[in-house]
């Protein structure tokens, strides 16, 4: 059993997390970093990435700490996008972001976050992780001026992602996580997302993790375990305690990782190594350790660093073996 990072991690309560943020902050929409933001970012992508492997974690994430809105950075940095000023709860993250504008046909434009990943790998012991947001997500959220029909708006951002994916696995990425919390809000849509899953997916040689955050996967599970090319799924044992129950009755395919939600994002509080164990055996029907990871079911980003560095410790110390 493995421990892992899922998304966003924190460092705005040390010196260089709030230089970084007052930085973003300032900056004015769509302006592209100059070379002192960059230093600030890649010194604050360092300090998390360092915090998660020194807590034990054996996959991390950059800490998603270049942008204060990650979902309009990855949006507005594809052709005929436009993000506006307005905001709206993301699905699933109970964070704000902005809602991308389609204007003109959606292209990928080259890469988006390779150099960023190329950067997060240099001299770091553990494999990192990124982390995108999925093209049903940004379809959901999205205002469309272009193509008069939601399906082709997904479309497009798939095809412009799976660029950005292929990019990613030319560079090594051995798994990318992709982000679709706007599924388990409209799962009456399994059948159209399957279609741009696909899309998303084709031609990509790295391990793709799917994540859904925010409920449960009654209505979808299992058929969102058998999705092409899937690797990996993150579920949400804490705002989804309904899919320990559809595992009880179906048993989670023993080829395919899960990686468990089993600590809380939004709170300080502390997880003990015991409670984290203790959800993990409470769930029946998992497959063998060596395809369970356990995780946040959120970004750790809104916490103070101590509670997210102390969770992380918990998570890794968790996933050995008692007798260890």
């Amino acid at each position: 059993m493995k421990a892992v990072r899922n998304g966003s991690f924190p460092t705005g309560d040390s010196a260089v997390g709030r230089e970084l943020d007052r930085a973003l902050r300032a900056r004015p929409s769509g302006a592209l970093p100059d070379a002192a933001l960059r230093a600030l970012q890649d010194r604050a992508t360092r300090e998390a990435i360092d915090l998660q492997v020194e807590a034990g974690l054996d996959l991390v994430t950059d800490g998603l700490l270049r942008h204060r809105d990650p979902i309009a950075a990855v949006a507005g940095a594809l052709h005929g996008i436009r993000i506006g000023e307005a905001s709206i709860p993301c699905p699933g993250r109970g964070t704000e972001c902005r809602v991308p504008i389609v204007e003109a046909e959606i292209a990928w434009p080259g890469p988006l976050v390779t150099e960023d990943y190329l950067f997060a790998v240099q001299g770091t012991p553990r494999p990192v992780k990124p982390v995108l947001p999925g093209p049903f997500t940004l379809a959901i959220i999205a205002e469309d001026h272009a193509y008069g029909d939601p399906m082709a708006v997904a479309l497009g951002f798939a095809a412009a992602l799976n660029k950005e994916l292929r990019s990613l696995a030319g560079a090594g990425a051995p798994i990318i996580q992709i982000d679709e919390p706007a599924l388990l809000v409209h799962k009456e849509q399994f059948p159209t997302f399957t279609r741009i899953w696909e899309v998303l997916g084709r031609g990509v040689s790295s391990t793709l993790s799917l994540h859904l955050d925010g409920g449960d996967l009654e209505g979808i599970y299992p058929g969102v375990t058998r999705l092409k090319r899937l690797g990996g799924l993150g579920i949400d044992l804490l705002a989804g305690r309904g899919t320990a129950d559809l595992l009880a009755v179906s048993p989670w395919p023993a080829d395919l990782t899960v990686i468990l939600g089993v600590v809380d994002g939004g709170n300080e509080r502390v997880e003990s190594v015991q409670e984290i164990r203790d959800r993990v055996r409470a769930i029946q029907g998992l497959p063998g350790r060596d395809r369970i990871a356990i995780g946040p079911a959120t970004g750790l980003g809104g916490l103070t660093r101590d509670a997210a560095v102390a969770k992380a410790r918990n998570l890794a110390a968790a996933a050995c073996p008692p007798d260890a």
